[in-house]
């Protein structure tokens, strides 16, 4: 296809040396205002050059040859000019918001511009400018702005949506009548903010029923993102839609309108336990962050449970969205089952805010300065200041401490967040940076947090005490309340700093200007060696700097530690930022495969991470009752000869099972042949109410049986190589600490008598006593909330399976059906597991229920009364508690 002359004539202005370096000049000056100490001589910059060529870059049409760079360049070329020039300039303002409005960049234009209203804006543009460009703004805002139908103001207006061209792609990609939709996009592209507002939109238009399900990667997102829905719902006025994270009870009827915000596990749980009648139809399956399907353990169950809707649910569009990555019509291979699957997929490299990316090193032999390059996107590093001089030279080379050092004399006063390799260096960035701020914490408003921290965690945690300098510390296993609480003062700008780990990669939205990163690592599970992190987690990292509708520009420091020579930044800027995702279950079938058929084959040997969830997925496709080949034909090039090894295994397998295949499909995660090993013991046993879990577990009887099950357990389906004086020790570990857990024992009081018990307390540091904090919030979330539920989930029901066998229907009955989901939230008292499916965390809701007292509802919205009563008669709740209540249900 030709190019036209619009593209003929940018190319050439691309091409010309004097563009580019002045160019490379804006960009220059840009991050000297950013760092806001001018070092060096002032720059001479043909502003209103640039801004022509940005005029005609714009003009590029999408399907032409290049057409991300141009706009990239002209999106950059206005943003920054306006923000640099505009006021020498008084035309330079409306020159750049004509730029902008014709790339389709509403956001920026209503916030940068509008100050939050676009249209009375627009309308003021519209008289100062020639008459045949009034028509172009008016015609190019009614291209991206979408009307919400089931949203009406009280004048009878109807709500707007202002949005980027890609945005607008996406919202009509998911109102086109495609089986699948498949997106990639930056992290900043404002993908999870449209997606949000057409499932809310959708279910308040929907005339009758309206199920969806939310798939999310971990946890700590299930809380953001049923946040952000329950938030829409209530601020449009639309009561009859519930946000539900636990299932509820299924054998109720389910609700007429309702979004399950899930992960993989608990999807699997929930498709393996409903009713296919009571859900004859999901309209919509949302997978946000779906490369995810590449970590071993997870990506397998996700792969899993989208195996299970293909084939047992109806389901009326799948969307998946995922960052940066170039094949994002590998999600159709998985899920097509025939030539009348209709799917779509598209990839965008363009991101609505500027990033610059600045490598940033130490000068040898004179600590206190530094080179800082701009990494340019020709991967050339452009040098912004060979001498910049900082405020104090450093004292120490280590990574912790260099992190901190150039985050605090860098950051600039403003949002910034330190990517960490995991928990415990995140407590020691955030030592070394209180450190710098100074020896006494300043005057801060955030006393009443820090206090009640110190109050319900520990004394000694190290978060409270960071927050009296305006730092937040971010992680996974942090308790949910906690890590909300520190997300929520970040986003308003009551923090300077947010040290995050891994969970800034799977999701978590945390809008910053600065992010400062240095040869970021993650562990392997397996052999306990820290890796550099994937490129996908890397720019799926880096998107975080800058965020549409939020920071319209983000720096990232590139950080290079003294005395290391190694350029660990070369091995993601040299290569392409879009990456293959590939399968988990793919990379263990086709990398591990010994070790996967040897684990299908033996129960007793402990596996490694993905191995087991392999061995349920093989047996679940063996199991279907559909061409094993098929099945795996969306594995590039698969050997017929590894094909009918791995029939061959699920075969032979298939001959030792005796528990049948739907008992077997709902233990997700847990090797088939360790749930016959268990089966197998029940039907030896000679009184099988013998090891009948106790309803209760609070009885000291009570407590020995769940040990005596609980050792049986780690033996059977656990750790079968572990030393049994260890495993006997290890089982009342988890005994206690699920008990104190189920009972609803605050917090504080677990981690002291944890700490206590410990041989290391004689270590009484700051430092150790924060370890152990750490190691014990860990235990809660991956040994007590995660596997003891999987596992006495499956316990149960091989047992079941067991007294049906044995014809012993009595015993069925006594089964403690609720122990998972007590295990899972951390509570058994019903007015405290209410409040949580209110959306109310675990540490409120011991708190308000100790206020309220054994109060009977019929379903949890009747507690809302009660609630909002506490607030309005000033019952002395904790600012923390009272502020996620009212973020959850005002």
């Amino acid at each position: 296809m030709s190019s036209s002359i619009i593209y003929q004539a940018a190319n050439g202005l691309w091409n010309d040396p004097e563009f580019q370096e002045n160019y490379k000049l804006l960009r220059l000056e840009n991050v000297r205002t950013n760092l806001e100490k001018i070092q060096g001589d002032d720059i001479d910059i043909d502003f209103k050059g640039l801004l022509r060529a940005a005029s005609l870059f714009s003009l590029v049409r999408h399907k032409e040859q290049n057409a991300d760079k141009f706009h990239e360049a002209s999106f950059r070329i206005a943003y920054v000019t306006q923000k640099i020039w505009a006021d020498k300039n008084s035309q330079t303002s409306d020159i750049a918001a004509l730029i902008l409005n014709r790339l389709g960049n509403l956001p920026t234009l209503k916030k940068q511009f509008a100050k939050g209203d676009l249209v009375p804006y627009l309308a003021e543009l519209e008289k100062r400018v020639p008459f045949s460009l009034a028509l172009e703004l008016q015609a190019r805002y009614e291209g991206n702005v979408i009307r919400l139908q089931g949203d009406n103001n009280n004048d009878g207006s109807t709500s707007t949506l202002e949005v980027t061209d890609f945005q607008k792609k996406l919202w009509d990609g998911l109102s086109e009548p495609h089986n699948l939709l498949s997106f990639s996009s930056p992290t900043s592209s404002g993908k999870t903010f449209i997606l949000q507002n057409f499932l809310v939109n959708e279910a308040a238009i929907s005339p009758n029923k309206f199920r969806a399900i939310y798939l999310v990667p971990t946890r700590a997102l299930i809380s953001e993102v049923s946040f952000a829905l329950r938030h829409a719902f209530r601020d449009k006025e639309i009561e009859d839609v519930e946000v539900l994270s636990i299932p509820g009870d299924l054998e109720n009827e389910l609700p007429d309108k309702v979004i399950y915000v899930f992960t993989q596990e608990r999807l699997l749980s929930f498709l393996a336990n409903v009713k296919k009648k009571k859900l004859a139809k999901i309209d919509y399956v949302i997978v946000d962050e779906a490369q995810q399907i590449s970590e071993r353990a997870r990506g397998i169950l996700l792969h899993q449970a989208l195996n299970w809707l293909k084939y047992d649910f109806v389901v009326g569009k799948y969307v998946f969205c995922s960052p940066v990555i170039s094949n994002p019509d590998i999600f159709s291979a998985i899920l097509k089952t025939g030539s009348d699957f209709d799917h779509e997929s598209y990839l965008t490299e363009i991101s609505p805010v500027t990033q610059n990316l600045l490598i940033t090193e130490p000068v040898k032999g004179k600590p206190g300065t530094l080179k800082i390059y701009l990494h340019d996107e020709k991967g050339k590093r452009v040098p912004v200041f060979d001498h910049f001089k900082l405020d104090e030279k450093w004292k120490n080379t280590s990574k912790a401490y260099f992190l901190a050092y150039c985050a605090h004399h860098l950051g600039g006063g403003k949002r910034s967040i330190i990517y960490v390799d995991g928990p415990a260096a995140a407590d020691s960035v955030a030592t070394e940076l209180m450190k710098m701020i100074g020896a006494e914490p300043p005057t801060s408003d955030l006393d009443d947090i820090a206090t009640y921290i110190q109050t319900s965690v520990h004394k000694d945690f190290l978060l409270s005490n960071a927050l009296k300098y305006k730092i937040g510390i971010h992680y996974g296993k942090m308790p949910s309340l906690i890590r909300d609480t520190v997300e929520t003062l970040f986003r308003d700008k009551k923090l300077d700093f947010m040290i995050c780990t891994s969970t800034l990669a799977q999701g978590v939205n945390l809008p910053a200007q600065n992010l400062f990163i240095l040869d970021p690592k993650v562990q392997d599970q397996d052999t306990k060696k820290h890796n550099s992190i994937p490129a996908s987690s890397f720019w799926n990292i880096v998107g975080r700097a800058g965020r549409l509708y939020k920071d319209f520009e983000g720096n990232v420091f590139l950080l290079k530690q003294p005395l290391y020579k190694e350029n660990w930044e070369d091995q993601y800027l040299n290569f392409d930022r879009l990456s293959d995702v590939v399968p988990a279950a793919q990379t263990v079938i086709v990398d591990h495969r010994p070790e996967l058929i040897e684990h299908i084959l033996n129960a007793d040997k402990n596996a490694q991470n993905g191995i087991e969830e392999a061995a349920s997925f093989i047996y679940d496709l063996a199991n279907a009752g559909r061409d094993f080949k098929s099945e795996l034909s969306w594995l590039p090039d698969i050997n017929q000869s590894v094909l009918d090894e791995l029939k061959s295994t699920a075969v032979n397998i298939n001959k030792e099972i005796m528990l049948p295949v739907e008992i077997v499909r709902k233990n997700v995660g847990v090797s088939p042949a360790k749930q016959q090993a268990l089966y197998a013991f029940f039907l030896g046993v000679q009184n099988l109410d013998d090891w009948l879990l106790p309803p209760v577990l609070f009885a000291s009887d009570d407590k020995q049986q769940f040990h005596k099950i609980m050792e049986k357990i780690l033996l059977i389906l656990d750790s079968p190589d572990m030393d049994p004086v260890i495993r006997t020790k290890y089982a009342w570990a988890i005994v206690f600490t699920s008990l104190d857990w189920m009972r609803g024992t605050p917090l504080n009081q677990m981690l002291n008598a944890y700490i206590k018990r410990s041989p290391e307390i004689k270590k009484d540091t700051i430092e150790k006593i924060n370890t152990l904090i750490r190691t014990f919030l860990g235990q809660i979330e991956t040994t007590i909330r995660f596997k003891t539920v999987k596992h006495i989930n499956c316990y149960n029901n091989i047992f079941r399976q067991a007294c049906i066998d044995q014809k012993q229907p009595s015993l069925v009955e006594k089964i403690p059906e609720h122990l998972p989901l007590f295990l899972e939230v951390g509570a058994n008292d019903p007015v405290q597991l209410n409040l949580i499916s209110l959306g109310l965390s675990r540490m409120s809701a011991v708190e308000i229920s100790a206020r309220l007292g054994a109060v009977k509802v019929e379903r949890a919205s009747d507690l809302i009364p009660h609630i909002l009563r506490l607030l309005s008669e000033g019952e002395l709740l904790p600012k923390v508690c009272a502020d996620e209540v009212r973020r959850c249900l005002l």
